[in-house]
């Protein structure tokens, strides 16, 4: 839990969709002014970075002790299924996230960090391009802010 201007908020970001429930959950009662999430507050909520790093160094670690082996793309893949549970279970039971919008605007994300790393998993899809990826990754990150409105406050 976060504290701003002494109020109590959690992980989940604070826009007009989701103000009364969040603020509710926060001070014990709704409707007490607070402001919503700004941009960058919004852009550090959306983004799992905890989740993502353990993926990185689970995968790299995995790669780089068996990546040769004919067996490892199996392995690969359940790397990622657990990324992707992971985050979703982490952002849910950890920092407390139940707005749907939040969880799946966070998985995508994880999603899009993994298709930019370019694991074995996704690039050995026959439709993956590098480049698409990577631009994908440098599209969705300043954008993914902008999903619940433009901010009031950058």
């Amino acid at each position: 839990m976060q504290v701003r201007d002494g109020v109590k908020t959690m992980r989940l970001v604070v826009t007009r969709r989701n103000r009364d429930t969040v603020l509710s959950r926060a001070k014990g009662s709704p409707g007490q002014e607070a402001p919503n999430d700004s941009y960058r507050e919004r852009l550090v909520k959306y983004i799992p970075v905890e989740t993502i790093a353990l993926f990185i160094t689970v995968y790299g670690i995995t790669y780089y002790l068996s990546g040769t082996e004919s067996w490892y793309p199996a392995v690969a893949r359940w790397i990622l299924i657990l990324g992707l549970l992971g985050t979703v279970l982490y952002l849910w039971k950890v920092e407390n996230v139940s707005d749907v919008v939040q969880l799946g605007v966070s998985t995508l994300g994880f999603l899009i960090w993994v298709c930019a790393l370019g694991v074995i998993t996704v690039a050995s899809l026959p439709f993956y391009n590098a480049i698409v990826a990577g631009l994908l990754l440098v599209i969705y990150v300043p954008l993914a802010p902008l999903i619940d409105g433009v901010p009031e406050v950058w």
